[in-house]
């Protein structure tokens, strides 16, 4: 993913200085800019060079040609060696060319998007400023007895979890949703649908893998050894150390970025850089990432815009580095299930549906009458192709804080740019007149970059799992859990969840471990 390359270039209108002024909130060297700009000046120059000498040896070659007609014996030897000359120039003048094209696109791979000027500049998340707050935190004390329990003590009392024979089966972090624990899942996911649905949002179940060449559009590099998980397609071969992938991908979105033709970005060399279905495949992460490649290649009618998706996918991610108490019972976990909000839309609506995407949010976590706090994310802890983002925050009593629950983006046309979506008419199969034809598509032709990308928002709704370690600590009491009211219509009517009188040790490996973790927590 990178901006547009136009904003570096002064004489297309672009400002180099806001470019840089991004990069310093996002607290990264702000001089990169000036060395990608003359790369591209580089670059630029030597390509009209090019062109010049390629005019330029066309010009000799055909005073040649003029010559042996006059006359086939004439001595053309001053002419043979002059294009002999042109030649050795225009092979230097690739070289060049394709060295200032290299750091430039390498360069510009390591440019985020431009931070919004309502973003708190920081490189401390201490900062995020809190924008809203609802409902009354409950500040019970958590010390483990019957109503005032971990999330993952309430969850094992309630036998809604098996621990024990997930790890064996599937590793680490792994886990069998149980009983009453199912029961909350669904019914956050048919709500957590239904709400949007109400709201004009069309349900999708996306794929649940990506070719490697659209993921490479959709996710950033360092998610290909952090995050994502990996299915090869012959599955015999080995896979490279993760160093030698990331040098693997880098030069792969180096390619992608020096295609040339009607299709453009990382997304659209699929079937050449990947030759098909021998693709590598990676699990999503959310389905922000299949969602962002839905239109990829297309051309939107303002009128289409906005398109509301309502994602809903099970999501697997590595989740490397997470330890402590964010490791307790199902918090963080290498599968979950989401639904996820998804618009797409023309520049000028793309802030005032940020808005509205996490005023949606917010009205689903006061429907379950959770207390939560609205952030806003700080320059330095933004991902690259978000241009802002807001953080919902929920109360957790255990934790005696607010955890995050939703995180909604503004990404601009960060995204849509390297999945080649903008705004413009559908292409009709029509056949005018020979001459009309012509001209229009030399005009569509010229007016081709001209077209505006669409700009891409994407925002949790519900990751059911840690919703429900959410519910399960604020909703609990010394018998059981109550059911959050708007969730009674999706739990067959069921009101009150209660503790089991028979013991369960399912959970148990996790819960004590979770325990002896929470003494070495600060």
């Amino acid at each position: 993913m990178t901006i547009d390359i136009n904003l570096l270039r002064e004489e297309k209108g672009g400002c180099p200085a806001k470019v840089a002024e991004s990069e310093r909130r996002r607290g990264r060297d702000p001089a990169v800019v000036d060395r990608l700009v003359a790369a591209d000046r580089r670059w630029r120059e030597a390509t009209y060079n090019m062109e010049q000498g390629r005019k330029d040896l066309n010009a000799v070659n055909k005073e040649i040609g003029q010559r042996k007609k006059a006359d086939p014996k004439a001595a053309c030897e001053d002419l043979v060696s002059k294009t002999a000359e042109i030649k050795r120039k225009l092979q230097t003048l690739e070289a060049e060319a394709a060295e200032a094209a290299q750091t430039r696109d390498r360069l510009l791979r390591g440019i985020g998007n431009i931070v919004h000027d309502s973003v708190p500049v920081s490189n401390d998340e201490a900062h995020n400023k809190v924008v809203r707050t609802w409902g009354t935190p409950n500040r019970m004390q958590i010390d483990g007895a019957p109503g005032r329990m971990h999330h993952h003590e309430v969850l094992a009392r309630l036998q809604g979890v098996d621990f024990k024979k997930g790890v064996e089966v599937a590793g680490h972090r792994g886990y069998y949703l149980k009983g009453p624990a199912v029961m909350l899942n669904y019914a956050l996911i048919q709500y957590g649908l239904s709400f949007l649905m109400k709201k004009g949002y069309i349900p999708i179940q996306p794929p649940y893998f990506l070719k490697k060449s659209v993921m490479a559009a959709a996710a950033e590099l360092k998610d290909f050894e952090e995050t994502l998980y990996r299915i090869p397609h012959d599955s015999t071969q080995q896979q490279p150390p993760p160093q030698q992938q990331q040098q693997q991908q880098q030069q792969q979105q180096q390619q992608q970025q020096q295609q040339k033709g009607a299709k453009t970005g990382a997304a659209a060399g699929a079937q050449q850089q990947d030759g098909g279905d021998k693709d590598d495949l990676f699990m999503i992460a959310t389905s922000e990432q299949p969602l962002c490649a839905l239109h990829m290649h297309e051309r939107l009618d303002q009128k289409q815009l906005p398109l509301r998706y309502a994602g809903s996918s099970t999501c697997f991610r590595k989740e490397a580095g997470a330890h402590g108490r964010d490791c307790w019972g199902i918090f963080r976990v290498h599968q979950f299930e989401k639904i996820e909000q998804f618009c797409l839309s023309s520049p000028e609506q793309s802030w005032a549906l940020h808005e509205e995407m996490i005023a949606a949010a917010e009205e689903f976590y006061q429907s379950l009458e959770i207390p939560y706090r609205v952030i806003s994310i700080v320059s330095g802890a933004l991902n690259d192709a978000a241009a802002k983002k807001y953080d919902l925050e929920g109360w957790f009593p255990g934790y005696g804080d607010f955890r995050e629950l939703v995180s909604c983006s503004n990404c601009t046309d960060y995204q849509a740019r390297e999945f080649e979506i903008r705004l413009g008419h559908k292409k009709e199969n029509s056949a005018p007149a020979a001459a009309a034809a012509a001209g229009a598509a030399a005009a569509a032709a010229a007016a081709a970059d001209s077209k505006p990308f669409v700009h891409l928002l994407n925002a949790t709704l519900v990751a059911t799992q840690r919703c429900i370690c959410c519910i399960l600590e604020n909703y609990q009491t010394p018998t059981g859990v109550r059911v959050p009211r708007a969730l009674v219509p999706y739990m067959g009517g069921q009101e009150f969840l209660h503790f089991p009188t028979q013991p369960d040790d399912s959970s148990s490996s996790s819960s004590s471990s979770s325990s002896s973790s929470s003494k070495r927590e600060p």
